[in-house]
């Protein structure tokens, strides 16, 4: 809770006024009610408590269902907005009235919130390829969503303790179209306590590849249930991802079983041109690699 005050206070700085905070107290235990009784008079920010430790998914979720706007975003308590951020955002909807996920890029700060650049990974998607073949960091903060897409998705899994957005995206892709907002509307702070819960990226990917899985099982039970132009190609690329990713971690599990079934069903699923386009890349991708497959801590530098 030590950051909530300025998450707070950005919101309250927001150009755009009619808005609502749905703020839970995931029975955190660092002085959170000292922070929040500054903020009970506004009527806007309404306060909820989980009855224990429950993480980021069945927190999210939580808040998600106790949300009554139009549109929603997550803020976390470690970050801040930028002023003009909602404003754009619903003018970009209203522009927009089809997408079902509007997402900016952000500034990266230090631990102070002192600007140090602006993340070079947000970016928009390629025309054509949807999210959940790219599977990187195309899309992060800030994020937004209509209450209308969501409602048509399965909403957040409450289970998932990481990975927990990138599921959510995957789901709202499947409702509507995604644009992005090419200006930083969102500090993201980088502190010691954020550096340690990313240095567990290793654990975090075996998460994101169980979500990226079930989301290509999902689309391609949905393709088969209509016809249109282009069909084929969208399963044949799904089940080449599939079948990637469930390499990737069943090696990491050791599964060796379902590795070499994975292995050996790849290249007749599209994997082959796949596999050539990777040990192309592998120079340069290398070390990102073997970071995210084997190592369990490490340092961010900012």
């Amino acid at each position: 809770a030590s950051f909530l005050s300025v998450a707070l206070d950005s919101v309250l700085a927001q150009e755009y006024k009619d808005w609502e905070v749905i703020l839970v107290d995931d029975a955190s235990t660092d002085h959170f009610e000292s922070v929040i009784g500054n903020y009970t008079s506004d009527t806007r920010i309404r306060i909820f408590k989980n009855s224990a430790n429950m993480g980021c998914g069945f927190t999210k979720r939580r808040c998600a269902e106790l949300a009554s706007g139009e549109l929603m975003g997550f803020l976390d308590p470690d970050d801040a907005l930028h002023p003009k951020a909602l404003e754009m955002m619903i003018q970009a909807y209203q522009d927009n009235p089809h997408c079902s996920l509007i997402h900016s890029t952000h500034y990266v700060c230090d631990a102070a919130l002192d600007v140090k650049r602006i993340a070079g990974y947000v970016k928009a998607l390629p025309a054509g390829v949807p999210y959940l073949l790219l599977g990187d960091g195309s899309i992060h903060l800030f994020a937004t969503f209509p209450k209308k897409a969501y409602d048509q998705t399965e909403g957040i899994e409450a289970s998932n303790k990481k990975a927990v957005d990138k599921d959510l995206y995957y789901k709202l892709e499947e409702a509507g179209d995604i644009l992005f907002v090419d200006k930083p509307l969102y500090y993201y702070r980088i502190h010691s306590g954020s550096i340690s819960n990313l240095g567990q990226e290793a654990s975090a990917t075996l998460i994101h590849f169980d979500v990226a899985t079930k989301a290509c099982l999902r689309r391609i039970k949905d393709l088969k249930k209509n016809f249109f132009p282009g069909k084929a190609v969208l399963v044949r690329q799904y089940r080449t991802r599939y079948y990637k990713l469930s390499i990737l971690q069943s090696f990491k599990t050791r599964n060796w079983l379902r590795f070499m079934q994975c292995v050996l069903i790849y290249p007749f699923v599209g994997g082959m041109n796949n596999l050539i386009s990777y040990a192309k890349k592998l120079p340069a991708e290398g070390t990102s690699l073997l970071r995210k497959s084997f190592i369990e801590h490490y340092e961010i530098k900012i």
